[in-house]
């Protein structure tokens, strides 16, 4: 990449971020599956149907909307507050120490710039929210996690944050926000990002899977290599989420947790 970004000149202009193995040297789902195997909610068999979709993901064959409502349906077995505890800790555990140091500074450089910066993942919100908080963003797109009564519910509204799901919340994102995806950036390693790849004025591509490189490799983008972790001296909490149902309960466990740890609340 040359190093250079395109000014707004009084535009709004957008830098989405893809999540797993683009910011962070993994991805999110198999990271969760294990935590959950460890800490025994799901049975050891359960990591057989991860390693398929990861197969699938790898060809670009995943049935995301399936894999989601798989992982809330069991999710849903127990008390949101249990699942978030579950979250909370697989973040600090598993994922914090795997963020990329080189992304948090491009972060930062975009910020420098007024430039509007968005974590875009497939992912849950409560990552998502995790990510961006730890990594000084200034917002998300990501899957709501729906949630009935007290428990997370398989009842998934509207697109989830992938493939074409993840351009169309891209896309109400910027007309929200009033900028033009055609002068906005978005860095991803995964051919499944195309549609949002493709439609940004700026796509980078960040430690690229071989099948993204061969999908691209006449157009000349900008190549990013990631190699470095973050390896943070602190932990930012959580501050806000898509969902206000699921936010409610999140904000239920910070009070207990502050309670507990005498930390702050969000």
């Amino acid at each position: 990449m040359s190093g250079e970004f395109e000014y707004s000149n009084g535009r709004k202009i957008v830098a989405f971020f893809d999540l797993d193995h683009t910011l962070l040297d993994r991805a999110t789902g198999n990271i969760y599956a294990q935590v959950m195997v460890k800490k025994g909610y799901m049975k050891p068999s359960a990591l057989f149907w991860v390693l398929w979709y990861t197969l699938l993901y790898k060809l670009n064959r995943l049935p995301k909307r399936e894999v989601y409502l798989k992982v809330l349906s069991v999710m849903g077995k127990y008390h949101v507050l249990e699942m978030i505890k579950m979250m909370d800790e697989g973040f600090e555990e598993k994922i914090l120490p795997r963020l990329y140091k080189e992304g948090v500074e491009l972060i930062r450089k975009h910020k420098q710039l007024g430039h509007i910066t968005v974590i875009a993942t497939a992912a849950g919100e409560y990552v998502a929210e995790r990510v961006r908080a730890q990594l000084g963003a200034d917002d998300i797109i990501a899957t709501p996690i729906p949630v009935r009564e007290e428990r997370i519910s398989a009842e998934l509204l509207g697109p989830t944050s992938y493939m074409e799901g993840k351009l169309q919340m891209a896309l109400f994102y910027c007309e929200k926000m009033g900028a033009d995806i055609s002068e906005c950036y978005f860095y991803s390693d995964s051919a499944s990002d195309l549609p949002l790849l493709e439609a940004v004025g700026h796509p980078v591509l960040v430690n690229p899977q071989l099948k993204l490189r061969i999908a691209t490799r006449k157009r000349g983008w900008p190549i990013l290599k990631f190699r470095e972790y973050a390896n943070f001296n602190t932990v930012k909490r959580p501050e806000r989420f898509i969902n206000p149902e699921f936010e409610r309960f999140c904000r239920v466990y910070e009070e207990q947790r502050a309670k507990k740890t005498g930390g702050s609340v969000i």
